[in-house]
């Protein structure tokens, strides 16, 4: 029963994290030590993956089984812009270790930085609007440039701690994209990253740690259900209010644990 509920909590964390601006892999290193699980293992990680692949293709079924407008998934014009984005997450994984940084101390610092990224970025992107000085600097449109830097920003965040949407979100509307285009965007990058980093834990891991098919189950519908509503709040909270608050969460929590 144990190893069920840290499965539950573990789906839990994934879910929300995932997509919440406060890192879902620098989390998962918090609870796994909090909870005793010093590697959940590689079995764990992908099912975990698939439950949040899963919602966000729920969240988005109207927009991600079409191509008939520019920003649907299956567009064309998505569908490159994506593999622009993709670049530069797939150079870092092929050229650096990223597991020499899955650890307790780094995490906590890089939750400090995120968290003090998203504040600033909040902050500066209020005063902007207000000043006239920044009221005629060009504007950002979507195309290859723009998908090329919301793909260093998402690189960026395959460090544990360092918030893949926060940073894509916080910076998208930080050069003034559309609120609610950049949103759906970010988690449309997410699809392809999920899916190599599944791809690659399948071809690269040592091995795969046996997981009851119980727990399994326990971990996709948990991070699968927490995920999916996990989006529905992010967009509302953000219809109202600004990532600020999740990186005031970040310095926090880095400064306690």
């Amino acid at each position: 029963m144990n190893e069920l509920i840290n499965y539950l909590i573990l789906g839990f964390v994934q879910g929300v994290t995932e997509f919440f601006p406060i890192s879902s892999s620098g989390h998962l290193v918090l609870f796994e030590d909090f909870l005793g699980i010093n590697n959940a293992g590689a079995s764990a990680e992908i099912i975990a993956h698939f439950g949040t692949l899963f919602s966000i293709i729920l969240f988005y079924r109207a927009t991600f089984f079409s191509n008939k407008n520019s920003d649907d998934f299956f567009n064309i014009n998505t569908l490159k812009m994506l593999i622009v984005s993709t670049i530069p997450a797939v150079l870092c994984g092929l050229f650096f270790d990223l597991e020499l940084f899955f650890n307790y101390s780094f995490v906590k610092t890089a939750l400090l930085f995120n968290g003090g990224l998203l504040i600033s970025l909040s902050v500066l992107r209020g005063l902007m609007k207000k000043s006239t000085v920044f009221q005629n600097l060009p504007e950002w449109k979507w195309d290859y440039k723009t998908s090329l830097f919301l793909g260093f920003f998402q690189a960026l965040a395959m460090l544990p701690g360092i918030s893949r949407s926060g940073m894509v979100i916080s910076y998208g509307l930080f050069v003034g994209l559309e609120k609610k285009k950049i949103i759906q965007y970010a988690f449309f990058m997410a699809v392809p990253v999920i899916l190599l980093s599944i791809v690659y834990k399948i071809l690269f891991s040592d091995g795969f740690e046996a997981i009851a098919f119980e727990s399994g189950i326990i971990l996709f519908i948990s991070s699968f259900v927490f995920g999916y509503f996990s989006l529905i709040f992010l967009i509302k909270f953000l219809e109202r209010f600004s990532f600020a608050w999740f990186g005031l969460y970040c310095i926090i929590i880095s400064l306690v644990l």
